[in-house]
């Protein structure tokens, strides 16, 4: 009889394509880049990640495991780069989405994605404001994501409430999703 463990590699959670992983929310927000640069790749698409924030965010850790997993993300074109704070982490990824205006582009998209605490995205707002403004590359369009608690007491679900996540690259405008 086969042991259930045979075959099972603790790195299944950033690597397993097909089947079922167990992911805490750090390890989700980590794998996420990794299934978008894989779906990019089955799309023929060149493209590459940079994840910058704020260490003192809600997201306590992910910053860490970004880091204890440097090889993987290597491999997927995920860049980290912690930001001093929440308004130059944003600004360092309105940035990377300024790769497509240069002639030949080593890439043909930069996902872009923030993390921060509630009042740093208060602080961050121009940041924010001229990012959108400005847009991203012809093939993409922009989302972003926010989670507040309740201010009527509501409890928390999750170790990252009142954390915000910004996504500065999407799927491709021409495409649906």
């Amino acid at each position: 009889m086969a042991s259930p463990s045979q075959g099972f590699s603790l790195e299944a959670k950033y690597t397993l394509e097909e089947g079922r992983v167990f992911l805490s929310g750090i390890q989700a927000l980590v794998r996420l880049p990794l299934d978008q640069h894989r779906a990019d790749q089955r799309r023929g698409l060149r493209t590459a990640t940079f994840i910058s924030g704020y260490r003192g965010s809600p997201l306590g850790g992910f910053d860490q495991t970004l880091e204890r997993e440097r090889k993987l993300l290597d491999a997927h074109h995920v860049v980290f780069s912690s930001g001093l704070n929440e308004d130059l982490g944003a600004t360092a990824i309105f940035g990377s989405q300024m790769a497509g205006l240069f002639p030949r582009p080593k890439y043909d998209g930069v996902l872009g994605m923030w993390y921060g605490k509630a009042p740093g995205v208060d602080r961050t707002g121009d940041a924010f404001k001229h990012a959108n403004y400005a847009g991203v590359g012809k093939r993409w369009r922009s989302t972003t994501r926010s989670c507040r608690p309740s201010s009527r007491g509501a409890r928390r679900r999750s170790s990252t409430s009142g954390c915000t996540a910004s996504c500065s690259r999407g799927s491709p405008a021409s495409g649906s999703g």
